[in-house]
Order: structure tokens, then C-alpha cells, then sequence
């Protein structure tokens, strides 16, 4: 366990104006999630044999690790030796170096004292070090708060999201599904950069090759597979955060159009799904068309909608769970297609392609001729993309919602 009052002194410390980052974090236990963002055969056999990777640690360090900023966290808790590979926070960060050191001389064979040199930073002059080859992404979940990617009431609002106690982080009855999750935080296929806001039940995230500037995923944090699996607390920030895009992408002389597509039954790919909403922003005329375009290019491949009208829940249309794919559109209305009453295959790019037809742009129905383009000798993809996500959190700020 930590203290609390110590873990709020050292966040209210992190949290003032000028703060870079300490040179050293010595912490008894090892943060929750370190293992993180690394290739599982690199992790040696001998690595905490006894024990179960995603139980060790704490999630409170973890979240220290982040607001901190160490070059150097060290830990020793666990009486084991391990150095990690160094993590960045960022494409401009410093990196960070994290050692779980042995107990003292229990253990000949393991080591318990580390020698290493380093040059403090208050003597660099504002100057960053380098990032070693090697490093990888942060592993843990509070990197996007760090860069930016908490909700609309600033470092108070990050700080409420980092101490939620997220259900597939802590424990999760399917762990093998949240490790393999795209969505899930816990997941080594997690791709934190693109996050852009972090709530206290979901989060926003630029979309893996974007149909259009600013287009937007909205996920719950713990995995579920549909808006018809939400619980209140989950459906009600789904809602406030709808709202809040809806507000930003007015702003811009735009309008919001969202979908969802559940796909359900027994199949282990189904036991995957973890509920996105697509969020896409429309020029006006294309809106205008929106509900047209769908039900034409629906009617010629079986996909045939139920109008619902605005202000009413998917739940009330389908008070049993069963396959979908709604579109809601910009009037608030909804075009609600029940996957069981067509005989064809539900084309998964559905909605992509109609939306690419209706903005001129076929094309970019495929999601991988729409990921950004790296050049020789430019920045990888991964940075490229954060640019994505950052344009749209400045965009996004004057409007993003706080929860009591």
C-alpha cells in the first residue's frame, strides 16, 4: 500500500508550473503494468516466476512513474533484479529507465546494488537527453493524461481519471481477451498516442486512419461489447462526451455523424469486440445527404434500416441484445439495421464506405490507405500521428467535458 497524503503531495509537486521531471524515483513497489509495450519472448522466464505478471505492482506508482517523469525509477519490492528497456512519454521526453533491484545481499547471484552516471538535470541547462535505441512507448495507461490527453478540467481532471480502478487492469475474468484487445488499457495492442481525452468510463481516440480530419473513436474503458452493455455511469459520459464533440465540430462549421457496429454470436472473434463508437465530422451538404446515402447504398446489399426518432435509446429499440449497425444522424435521428434480418454477410467497412461515397472520396474506405504517409528521413508513423491527435485535442479542449 502507499500513503495517500505522500502520493498527493508528490502530484500537487508534479503538478506546478515549470516542473520537468525528477532524476531519480525510488519507490518499495514496482509499478503496475511495467512489463507493458514489450515483446512477451523478450521478457526473461525467470521474471517473477511465482507470480502473475498483471497482479504485480501498483497502480499508484505507476501513475507516479508518468507525473514524475524519473530518468531513473528504481524499485525493490518484489526482491528480484530486472531492468526494463527504456520508455519515453513522448517523442520529446527524456527517457526513462526502470530497475527492480534484489534485496540486499540475499541473493549472490541477483543483483541488489546499481552503479550508473548521470548528469542531474538541473546542470543541462534545459537540454534533453536523448532517447536511447530500444525505447519504447509508455506502459502505463496515464501516459496520454501526461501528454495532454485528460478531460476538459486540466490537471484535476487527469488526476480523477488516473485513480479509477479500471476493471480489465486490476483483474479481468478474460484476461486473454484485454491483453489481445486493441481498446482494453491493459493490452499490449493499446496504442496510447492516439488517445485524446480520458474520462472516467471512456475515452476518446483519434481513429487508426482517418476517414476525414478529426474523425474520433469513443470507447468505455472496461470491455464491453456494445452501447447495450453500458451501465448509467457508462451510457451518461458516452452521452457527455457525444455532446461535447457535437459542440466541437459545430464550431467548426461541421456536423457530427456516429456509428456502431455489433456484430454478436459465440464466435471467439465476437468475445473481442469492444464497443467503439465512430465519430465523423461532416461538411453540411454532405450531412444533408447522410441519410439518403445510407439507405441507398443499404438497400443494395440487404441492409435495410428502421428510422428511429431523435431522443431515443438503441435499448428501447432492442430490449433484447442482438447484432447491429446504427448510424445517428446529424438531425438526431437514427437508421437502425438489425444484422438477423439479412441473409448476406454484414460488410464490416460499411459505414466507412458510404461515408468515403458521400464525401467524394471512395477511397479512403480503406483505413490503410488513409494512415499518414511516412517520408525518407521524416518522422516514423507513430509521431505523425500524434500530430493527429494533438491537432484535434486543441481543437477539442474549449468544449471537453469535466464529471463531478
Amino acid at each position: 500500500s502507499v500513503d495517500p497524503a505522500a502520493v498527493g503531495e508528490l502530484r500537487a509537486a508534479a503538478g506546478g508550473a515549470g516542473f520537468g521531471g525528477v532524476d531519480v524515483l525510488l519507490t518499495c513497489a514496482w509499478p503496475r503494468g511495467f512489463y507493458l509495450k514489450l515483446d512477451p519472448s523478450s521478457l526473461p522466464a525467470d521474471l517473477l516466476p511465482d507470480k502473475d505478471l498483471p497482479e504485480v505492482g501498483l497502480e499508484e506508482v505507476a501513475e507516479l512513474a508518468v507525473k514524475l517523469r524519473p530518468r531513473y525509477h528504481f524499485c525493490g519490492g518484489e526482491g528480484a533484479f530486472w531492468q526494463r528497456p527504456p520508455y519515453r512519454l513522448d517523442a520529446r521526453s527524456h527517457a526513462c529507465r526502470m530497475v527492480g533491484l534484489s534485496r540486499v545481499q540475499e541473493d549472490k547471484k541477483q543483483t541488489w546494488l546499481k552503479a550508473f552516471g548521470m548528469v542531474p538535470q538541473a546542470a543541462l541547462g534545459g537540454a534533453v537527453p536523448a532517447q536511447p535505441e530500444g525505447t519504447t512507448d509508455c506502459p502505463y495507461p496515464y501516459a496520454a493524461l501526461a501528454a495532454g490527453g485528460g478531460g476538459g478540467g486540466g490537471e484535476r481532471r487527469g488526476e480523477r481519471a488516473a485513480k479509477r480502478q479500471r476493471e480489465e487492469w486490476v483483474t479481468d475474468g478474460r484476461g486473454w481477451i484485454a491483453e489481445q484487445c486493441w481498446f482494453c488499457t491493459s493490452s499490449t495492442q493499446f496504442e496510447s498516442h492516439l488517445v485524446t481525452s480520458v474520462g472516467d468510463e471512456a475515452y476518446l481516440t483519434i481513429a487508426k486512419g482517418p476517414l476525414v480530419p478529426h474523425h474520433s473513436l469513443l470507447v468505455p474503458v472496461a470491455h464491453k461489447s456494445s452501447s447495450l452493455d453500458l451501465s448509467a455511469a457508462e451510457a451518461a459520459e458516452v452521452r457527455s462526451y457525444i455532446s461535447a464533440v457535437r459542440r466541437c465540430f459545430a464550431a467548426r462549421g461541421e456536423a457530427l455523424l456516429t456509428f456502431e457496429r455489433y456484430l454478436g454470436g459465440s464466435s471467439n472473434r465476437a468475445q473481442f469486440e469492444h464497443m467503439h463508437l465512430q465519430l465523423v465530422p461532416l461538411p453540411h451538404d454532405a450531412a444533408n445527404g447522410a441519410r439518403e446515402a445510407f439507405e441507398r447504398e443499404g438497400a443494395s446489399r440487404g441492409v435495410r434500416f428502421e428510422l428511429l426518432a431523435a431522443g431515443t435509446h438503441l435499448s428501447d429499440a432492442l430490449p433484447t441484445a442482438e447484432p447491429f449497425f446504427a448510424v445517428e444522424l446529424p438531425s438526431g435521428e437514427t437508421l437502425l439495421h438489425k444484422l438477423a434480418t439479412n441473409q448476406r454477410r454484414h460488410p464490416l467497412q460499411f459505414g466507412r464506405e458510404v461515408i468515403a461515397q458521400l464525401i467524394g472520396k471512395p477511397e479512403r474506405s480503406d483505413w490503410k490507405r488513409c494512415l499518414p504517409q511516412e517520408q525518407p528521413g521524416g518522422p516514423p508513423l507513430g509521431e505523425l500521428e500524434r500530430e493527429l491527435a494533438s491537432s484535434f485535442q486543441e481543437a477539442f479542449a474549449p468544449f471537453a467535458p469535466t464529471f463531478d
